[in-house]
């Protein structure tokens, strides 16, 4: 949505008028602007004022115009260093977990692209998730550095103590965006489209429908200069093929096949039942390069770690099957299929083998990287921001304690299953 410059000067200073020294930055601030790589530092905790006028704010606050980018003002600060305020449109993020801007919402925000036209710090775009649909609230943090570890082009994330209107809205995560700078920062090649998945959608034939908005695979980037599917059209097409063989080999022209296979071994040693590998095959982006070969990264992956939502009782854990071609969900009792691609892979022996055998190196990253143990230092990070947004809800703030704790020893638990499934099949 295109913002007059005007418009945002007039919304900037009024906005100033009514917050005051809110907005005022002390010349050491000045002085000590941000760094990128204090975005996302897992030792600090961000504070990011968004300052909306009121019309941005009955926007975020109607349904129908919650997801209808408006604008605003962000300033970041860390010790003592500030952005100062920075131009931004804001909406809101979610589907099933969408809520106002009066409650608890994650956010969506688009830096404007300044002279360098490249955003602020060179990051264009920024989520902010609220973590509510994540008891722990430290299983997105874990999730994407184990994916990092183990190579999988993933999002770095960082702790934001969100203010709206000088208002405390507690703990946040902000999650670097799977968009054109990070593909940058990823990839060497050139990147041709970034399209993100649609829970239920798969890799169905016919699923290459609509344009950049609309159908099965929204395409975040890349329309402009390439305004059609036809990446997509093969690769669903390779994805269909019926002979496993034919299946595997093709795959590998199509899509970068051993990363796909990584992928999958994390996302089921993680649990991730609400990923592309489980019954919703859901939350997930893949990437093509202008040969047409596509990676796939992850996204959204708070329901890790037997997260089960069902139920608000601590220490309930729900265990994605990690050798299954069906599954059921918290809210599911029926087995359902899941993700085709991880389906049609753990059909055919050679790829079988291959995922299992990724699934074994995850385990041993996972005690590598001593992933426990980083969660455990993410929960001390947090706690005093939480201690602070639970004050009046002790009992809510016992069961987050107790959620980080099953979570942690849910790893040992999975990696017991990884041992017996690799001495099942004999992968050494």
């Amino acid at each position: 949505m295109a913002i007059n410059k005007g418009v945002r000067r007039l919304i900037a200073g009024s906005i100033s008028l009514v917050l005051g020294s809110a907005l005022l930055v002390s010349p050491a601030q000045a002085a000590s602007p941000l760094k990128a790589t204090d975005f996302y530092n897992p030792l600090k905790v961000l504070r990011i004022d968004l300052d909306l006028p009121q019309t941005t704010v009955d926007a975020l606050n109607n349904r129908n115009t919650y997801k209808i980018y408006v604008p605003g003002l962000a300033t970041l600060s860390v010790d003592g260093r500030t952005s100062g305020a920075q131009d931004m449109d804001i909406r809101l993020k979610g589907s099933t977990s969408i809520s106002k801007l009066s409650e608890t919402p994650s956010f969506k925000i688009r830096f404007l692209k300044g002279a360098a036209g490249n955003g602020y710090l060179g990051m264009r775009r920024l989520t902010l998730n609220a973590l509510t649909q994540d008891g722990s609230k430290i299983h997105e943090y874990g999730a994407y550095a184990l994916f990092n570890a183990m190579g999988i082009p993933a999002s770095k994330t960082g702790w934001a103590r969100v203010y709206v209107n000088g208002v405390d809205r507690g703990l946040y995560l902000s999650v670097e965006q799977p968009d054109e700078n990070f593909a940058a920062k990823r990839f060497k090649d050139i990147t041709q489209h970034i399209y993100e998945g649609v829970a239920l959608r798969d890799f169905k034939v016919g699923n290459d429908d609509g344009d950049n908005i609309t159908g099965s695979f929204p395409a975040d980037y890349g329309w402009k200069v390439t305004a059609n599917k036809n990446d997509l059209t093969k690769l669903i097409s390779v994805v269909n093929y019926k002979d496993p063989a034919n299946w595997y080999k093709a795959l590998d022209g199509v899509m970068d096949r051993a990363s796909l296979i990584k992928f999958m071994a994390v996302e089921n040693f993680l649990g991730h039942w609400d990923g592309y590998s489980g019954p919703l095959a859901n939350n997930y982006f893949i990437r093509s390069n202008t040969r047409g070969k596509f990676t796939i990264i992850p996204w959204g992956v708070d329901q890790t770690f037997g997260e089960n939502r069902k139920t608000t009782a601590p220490g309930d854990t729900f265990s994605l099957p990690m050798l299954s071609k069906t599954s059921t969900h918290p809210w599911l009792t029926k087995e359902t299929l899941r993700g085709s691609l991880y389906v049609k892979c753990i059909s055919y022996i050679p790829c079988r083998n291959a995922y299992l055998t990724e699934l074994k190196a995850t385990s041993a990253m996972a005690t590598k990287m001593k992933l426990g143990t980083l969660m455990k230092s993410a929960s001390t990070v947090i706690q005093p921001v939480l201690a602070d947004q639970y004050k009046l809800r002790p009992d809510l703030l016992a069961g987050i304690k107790a959620e980080q704790t099953r979570s942690i020893s849910f790893i040992a638990a999975r990696q017991k299953e990884v041992a017996a499934l690799a001495t099942k099949y004999k992968i050494k």
